[in-house]
């Protein structure tokens, strides 16, 4: 990824069944704890510029320092996920970048005629847009601008996954 984007950092799945997911990424791939968020609120969510109410739940990990994200839609809202469980099944749906400056990215990728899918604010104030970029197909592109506080607790998710043993579920000493 570009250095003025930042490096990818997040790798993103959709799935029908979020508690088999976390299963499969823990039993068998063995990355985790996963940590489960409910019904992520939203202060604002377009798809295709429209206003769109998207119920989902997401659970987070870390394998090093790249994030899995787990991602369940609970409804049938207009979406980027909706549209890729529907056209494509489960899978690989993005891949996320953690950029400084979301509008100064977003120019970027309009200089090159790439434009958001999907965009919005999330209540914790992530600003957030999905670019269909055809970097692998099937697979858009993430940029999201956190706010502090979000990024400190994904430093305390990244410390904990790397201190988790699989085998027991706990910390390792």
């Amino acid at each position: 990824m570009s250095r003025q984007i930042g490096p990818i950092n997040q790798f993103s799945y959709v799935v029908r069944d979020l508690d088999a997911a976390i299963r499969h990424w823990a039993d068998v791939l063995q990355v985790g704890p996963f940590f489960v968020l409910e019904h992520v609120p939203y202060s604002m969510c377009r798809y295709h510029g429209a206003p769109t109410d998207i119920d989902m739940d997401v659970a987070l990990a870390y394998s090093g320092d790249v994030q899995i994200e787990l991602v369940h839609q609970r409804n049938d809202a207009p979406s980027i996920f909706t549209d890729f469980l529907r056209e494509r099944g489960e899978g690989l749906q993005h891949v996320g970048v953690i950029t400084s400056d979301l509008d100064l990215a977003l120019e970027h990728f309009a200089g090159r005629s790439i434009e958001p899918v999907q965009d919005g604010v999330a209540e914790n104030g992530t600003r957030f847009a999905y670019l269909d970029t055809a970097l692998v197909p099937g697979t858009m592109l993430e940029l999201f601008e956190l706010p502090p506080a979000i990024e400190r607790a994904f430093g305390k998710m990244r410390q904990t996954c790397a201190a988790w043993d699989p085998a027991t579920g706990a910390a390792r000493r």
